[in-house]
C-alpha cells in the first residue's frame, strides 16, 4: 500500500516490475516516488582521521591526534537530489562515487528528478532503488509535479544540495533561491564560450569545431536564474583535435566530466568549497586547508 510522505503532498510507491514497463506510463501517478528498500543513510560511522586529518584533530583539541573528527563519533553525510534529462552518466559516476571507499563517500543520492520517465538516467535510478519524480508537469507529462510540490519534497526528503546532470530545463528561481550557493551543474564547454540557451548535446561540440577552438572540455559551475550563468567552480581543459568530428570531442570532454563532477561533489559535502571576497568559489584541496585545486 502507498505511504502518505509529510508535508510533500507525494506519494511513496513500490518499484515498477519489468514486465509492467510498457503500462509506466498509463499508470504513474503524479509527483510518486520509487520506494526503496534501503534508505539512505544520514551518518556513517566515523573512521580513524587519516594521518593530516589526525595532525589538524591534536591541534585543535590539544590531544595526540587520536581523537575523532567527528562530534558524537559519527560524521554528517551530505544528501544530494540529481536532475537528469537523458542517460545520465554523470548521474551515475556520481552515484557510484557515493559509496563506502568512493571519492564522494559523504554524499548520499536521496533523489532523481527529471522530464522524461522512460529516459536512462531514470531507470538507473530504479534499478538502483533511488526514488524518482518527474519534474516539471506539462501537456506532455501531466503526472509531474508543479514547482512547490517539488520544493515541499526536497524538503521532506532533507536534501542539502542539488546537481543537474543534463537536466535540459531551465530550473525555477524558487528552486535556486531554495538553495543558493547549493546547486550545481555541468556543461561540456569551457564556459563562458558556447552556453547558453540551445547550447547542450552534440550541438555544444559542432559549435567549438566550427569555430576553430584549439581547446574545449567541461565546466562545473553553481546555477543561478539562467542558462550557465552561474559562477564556474572547475573546469578540465580537452584539446580540440584537427580531424575532430563533434562525437569525438563530446567522448573525450565526457570522460573528464566524470572525474571533474564527481570532484566537485566531493568538495561539496566535505565544506572545501570557499568563497573569495569577489564572488568566486574555490575547492580546497584535501591534504592542504591552504592550498586551492
Amino acid at each position: 500500500a502507498a505511504v502518505a510522505s509529510p508535508g510533500s503532498g507525494l506519494r511513496y510507491l513500490p518499484p515498477i516490475n519489468p514486465a509492467q514497463k510498457r503500462q509506466r506510463s498509463r499508470s504513474a501517478t503524479a509527483g510518486a516516488f520509487a520506494t526503496t528498500r534501503r534508505q539512505p543513510r544520514a551518518a556513517v560511522a566515523c573512521r580513524r582521521p587519516h594521518r593530516v586529518e589526525a595532525a589538524a584533530a591534536a591541534r585543535d583539541s590539544g590531544g595526540s591526534g587520536d581523537s575523532s573528527h567527528c562530534s558524537g563519533g559519527v560524521r554528517s553525510r551530505k544528501r544530494l537530489a540529481v536532475f537528469v534529462s537523458g542517460g545520465g552518466s554523470n548521474f551515475r559516476s556520481i552515484h557510484e562515487a557515493t559509496a563506502a571507499g568512493g571519492k564522494a563517500s559523504s554524499g548520499d543520492v536521496v533523489a532523481l528528478v527529471t522530464d522524461k520517465p522512460g529516459c536512462g538516467g531514470a531507470e538507473y535510478a530504479r534499478r538502483s532503488g533511488i526514488p524518482v519524480v518527474l519534474f516539471p508537469r506539462s501537456k506532455s507529462a501531466p503526472e509531474g509535479v508543479p514547482t512547490a510540490q517539488l520544493l515541499n519534497a526536497l524538503r521532506d526528503l532533507r536534501v542539502d544540495f542539488v546537481l543537474l546532470a543534463a537536466y535540459l530545463k531551465l530550473i525555477p528561481s524558487e528552486l535556486v533561491q531554495a538553495y543558493p550557493r547549493s546547486v550545481l551543474n555541468i556543461h561540456p564547454s569551457l564556459l563562458p564560450a558556447f552556453g547558453g540557451k540551445g547550447y547542450y548535446g552534440l550541438k555544444v561540440h559542432k559549435a567549438v569545431i566550427a569555430s576553430g577552438a584549439r581547446y574545449s572540455g567541461p565546466t562545473v559551475h553553481f546555477v543561478d536564474e539562467q542558462f550557465d550563468t552561474g559562477r564556474t567552480l572547475a573546469q578540465r581543459v580537452v584539446p580540440v583535435l584537427a580531424d575532430d568530428t563533434p562525437e569525438q570531442l563530446a567522448a573525450r570532454v565526457l570522460h573528464e566530466e566524470h572525474h571533474v563532477y564527481v570532484e566537485a561533489v566531493a568538495a561539496l559535502c566535505e565544506d572545501r568549497i570557499v568563497w573569495r571576497e569577489d564572488g568566486v568559489p574555490l575547492i580546497r584541496t584535501q591534504t592542504n586547508p591552504d592550498a586551492y585545486a
